[in-house]
């Protein structure tokens, strides 16, 4: 009798605890949530899909991404000079991309992880 007491109150608490955790029916009537599941795993796949440039980008050492990034940058002077200087100062454009092209390769060089690579 008094295993048989046991069991059922055993069986109580299961199926008490499971009702619990049961989300029961949706709060929201007429929602497609398989779509719901599909939109997000969407979301989530291009969220891990990467354009090819970044992943170009992120192979390079950094001393050339610095010295990409110096092109980048060297290119505001070469368009000022480009727009403002007349004749052959315009040449002074190239100067100032080459300038910072250099400075950024130099700084990119020296924050380069130097960790051997076997």
């Amino acid at each position: 009798m008094k295993k048989d007491n046991e069991l059922e109150r055993a069986q109580r608490i299961r199926d008490a605890q499971l009702s619990a955790r049961s989300p029961g029916e949706s709060k929201i009537k007429g929602y497609d949530w398989s779509k719901h599941a599909q939109r997000a795993q969407k979301i989530q796949r291009k969220r891990q899909e990467k354009p090819l440039l970044i992943d170009l980008y992120e192979m390079l050492p950094s001393r050339w991404k610095g010295l990409l990034v110096g092109l980048g940058i060297g290119l505001l002077p070469l368009l000022a000079a480009q727009i403002f200087l007349q004749g052959e100062w315009k040449i002074l454009g190239w100067v100032g991309l080459l300038i910072c092209a250099i400075i950024a390769y130099v700084i990119g060089a020296a924050t380069q992880d130097e960790s051997p690579t076997q």
